[in-house]
């Protein structure tokens, strides 16, 4: 049978055996005290700590955005025909909804509920779907 030299793959290295004495002499540790060790160890655990509050609330913000972007996109298409229709027919009903239909007044906290789901219809969609089926 073979017998490795140490330099094949199949087993750790061999590493030599140094005296305590290189050791002592080589440990680039030896001069901190504890004090310092520990400032380190809190420095990295407070830095894990806030690296995973970073990626809860990254995933947390993910989340929400996949929940939430197709509903803000149904109400986003549905003031784009209000507006398209009323450009068309009526202008000064036009400039009355486009300020009516502001995003700021389409999404307003009132209509949904702390998961972002909607309590109800908003009413001015509801208000200007009913003018533009009435034109």
């Amino acid at each position: 049978s073979m017998s490795c030299q140490g330099d094949c793959s199949c087993k750790e290295p061999v590493v030599p055996i140094q005296s305590s004495q290189n050791i002592e002499d080589d440990d680039i540790w030896g001069d901190d005290d504890p004090k310092s060790l520990n400032d380190i160890n809190r420095a990295h655990h407070k830095q894990g700590y806030l690296d995973g509050l970073v990626h809860q609330q990254e995933d947390s913000l993910q989340q929400g955005f996949d929940e939430g972007f197709p509903k803000g996109a149904e109400l986003g298409v549905q003031v784009g025909r209000i507006l398209s229709t009323l450009k068309l027919n009526n202008q000064d009903l036009f400039n009355q909804a486009k300020e009516e239909l502001n995003i700021v007044n389409v999404l307003d906290r009132k209509y949904f509920d702390a998961k972002l789901n909607m309590n109800e219809e908003i009413p001015v969609i509801a208000k200007w779907l009913k003018i533009i089926h009435e034109l």
